[in-house]
């Protein structure tokens, strides 16, 4: 039957359990701006409540309440929210990525100022016309090698500054690697300390918290995705090749790759056991794209343009003569951006420039057919290929100022456009699992009046155990 012990009892139980979910309260608002933290909550529970017929259960007037106590601490957590944020951050860091590279790469091309490639190839042509004006003017010619060394000098600059962007992502891949198998060894042993937690019945919270938030951060570098196991590990892939499984990793390395030969070597990404990695999104997908694809590709075409300046200009330049009849000489030396260059001899002697065209006699004044042959190379619609047809070399390098801006304003928009959507993402996930500070004051609140109630209780319960101990049996005394 009922006593004074059991009472104290469930009005102990009472202050303890509100105690514990006022505990819990201050934990969150701790906590409230703390990344990845995911609010708690205190689940209350009746007791076991035991019947007051003692001998027959569930007889007579009933069960008797056993008191309150707390039944789990629950994370807010919503695993749909996880999956999609991921999937959507890793996209956004694609494309944030490829766009932090090309607005790196704008100013190294100079083509909005007067240092662009396309002035000095105007200017080399323009000193070219005029000699053709003057065909034994000392100072044109002078002033024809020094445009063709400042012409000569950008495409240099250029081949050296997109090798050196190429060789600092390298750097950057050969960082990011180092970050993704710290993230996963720090899931494995994260995966490692949840799992013996949960076996012996309690809620690994915080750890889970931690662990959620590395599996974001791999997935805006790689893509990865992960898949929960019952016992509350977790694996995780990238590209459908393992990445963690438990307690293991399986590691990632770098590699240099010189095939086919590039300046700098190229650093390839491979899993342990020497099998390339399928990114299927994220940071370093978008940094290896842009560095072996787009880079690439500007390198080539600035070769290309180059070269085709060097044979062109050379082709003509060694069929004319001189002021005192040289003749067979080159104009350019090299064979793309990087080494491109005017020939020493003409660059010694600008009298060497080939400004005549045959047939040539000794003496020759005023013949300048090599230099009008030369300077109308500016319009030859033939000297490049640009599509389905030709097109002229000025031609052809818009061509690939256009489509640099074209794919660099692509970029721009797709990681705004992604960045918006994952942040709406994480808006929503955040409304159900962060911390909102009115709620924790209300809830503060109740566990503060409930732990007060319980506490008048005991209040109440001691001053019949003194009415017990100290006044019973004075009557008559």
């Amino acid at each position: 039957m009922p006593n004074l012990s059991s009472g104290i009892g469930i009005a102990l139980q009472a202050v303890l359990t509100h105690s514990q979910a006022l505990e819990i309260t201050e934990h969150n608002v701790a906590n409230a701006n703390t990344p990845g933290y995911r609010r708690q909550s205190a689940l209350l529970a009746t007791t076991v409540p035991s019947s007051l017929n003692l001998s027959e259960y569930g007889l007579g007037a009933g069960q008797r309440g056993g008191g309150v106590t707390i039944d789990r601490i629950e994370r807010f957590n919503v695993q749909f929210f996880d999956g999609r944020y991921r999937s959507i951050s890793g996209e956004a860091k694609f494309w944030e990525a490829q766009s932090g590279i090309l607005t790196q790469f704008e100013p190294i091309m100079a083509e909005t100022s007067t240092d662009g490639l396309i002035p000095k190839m105007d200017n080399f042509w323009a000193g070219w016309e005029a000699l053709a004006g003057d065909p034994t003017n000392n100072s044109l010619r002078m002033a024809l090698v020094d445009d063709a060394n400042s012409l000569a000098s950008a495409f240099n600059n250029r081949s050296a500054q997109i090798s050196q962007l190429r060789g600092e992502q390298n750097l950057v891949v050969s960082d990011k690697v180092l970050q993704i198998n710290s993230m996963a060894t720090e899931i494995a042993t994260l995966n490692g300390e949840i799992s013996r937690v949960i076996s012996v019945g309690e809620q690994p919270n915080d750890l889970l918290d931690k662990r959620d938030l590395v599996l974001d951060q791999l997935a805006q570098i790689t893509g990865a995705v992960s898949f929960e196991q019952k016992n509350g590990e977790v694996s995780v892939s990238i590209g459908g090749h393992v990445l963690v499984v438990g307690h293991e990793t399986v590691k990632l390395k770098t590699q240099v790759n010189n095939v086919p030969a590039s300046n700098p070597p190229r650093l390839d990404v491979l899993w342990e056991d020497n099998s390339k990695i399928n990114l299927p999104s994220g940071e370093l997908k978008g940094i290896i794209d842009i560095r072996d694809n787009f880079l690439v590709d500007q390198q080539n075409s600035l070769d290309l343009l180059a070269n085709k300046m060097i044979t062109k200009v050379n082709d003509l330049h060694k069929t004319g003569f001189g002021l005192q009849g040289e003749t067979g000489l080159d104009f350019f030396k090299g064979t793309g951006a990087a080494g491109i260059a005017v020939a020493d001899a003409v660059s010694a002697d600008p009298s060497k420039i080939a400004a005549a065209a045959p047939p040539y006699s000794a003496g020759e004044v005023g013949n300048n057919g090599m230099a009008v042959l030369i300077g109308a190379l500016k319009n030859d619609a033939t000297a490049m290929v640009s599509g389905s047809g030709t097109v002229t070399m000025g031609e052809y390098y818009n061509g690939q100022v256009t489509n640099r801006a074209l794919i660099t304003r692509r970029a721009s928009d797709n990681a705004y456009q992604h960045n918006l959507v994952a942040r709406s993402l994480g808006d929503q996930r955040e409304s159900v699992v962060g911390v909102n500070l009115d709620e924790e004051a209300a809830n503060m609140a109740k566990s503060q009046k409930a732990y007060q109630a319980a506490a008048r209780v005991m209040n109440a319960y001691d001053e019949l155990l003194d009415l017990v101990i100290n006044r019973m049996g004075l009557v008559g005394r």
